[in-house]
């Protein structure tokens, strides 16, 4: 088919077809943290080979979500852009912010544990999505 005579996608549709593209690949992504965080112990005994495998999957999955979520966003109108870029914004600050508060606790003797870095990915989803909501609403 000529391209030049094809029709341009309508939003909808491409906010779709990107839409499954992130989730595939945030899903993959997970798990093969999942699998990384866990396979060692349970699944093949702390085998060096398998687990430098798995590590190359899942960078290589992340690395294909960071591109499916730059094409997304590619994908948006210029509301929707701006929306979300306000989001992640809020959430990257707000991660940076608490990691580093999060990060000295142990140390200045406020929590007697080392701190799991897996809690600023909590922090990161929690201001990110309340960010989306309030944006959203902002604009609706």
């Amino acid at each position: 088919m000529n391209t030049a005579t094809k029709k341009p996608e309508k939003l909808d549709g491409r906010m779709a077809r990107s839409s499954k593209k992130v989730a595939l690949w945030t899903f993959a992504w997970v798990v093969s943290l999942a699998l990384l965080t866990f396979g060692p112990r349970f699944l093949w005994d702390y085998a060096t080979i398998i687990t430098l495998a798995i590590t190359a999957i899942n960078i290589g999955c992340g690395y294909k979500m960071i591109l499916a979520n730059k094409s997304h966003l590619a994908d948006m109108d210029e509301l929707q852009r701006t929306i979300q870029l306000n989001a992640m914004a809020v959430s990257l600050g707000a991660s940076m912010v608490f990691g580093a508060v999060y990060g000295v606790m142990e140390t200045i003797k406020i929590i007697d544990h080392s701190p799991n870095p897996s809690n600023i990915l909590f922090v990161m989803a929690i201001s990110y999505a309340i960010a989306l909501f309030v944006g959203r609403r902002r604009y609706s």
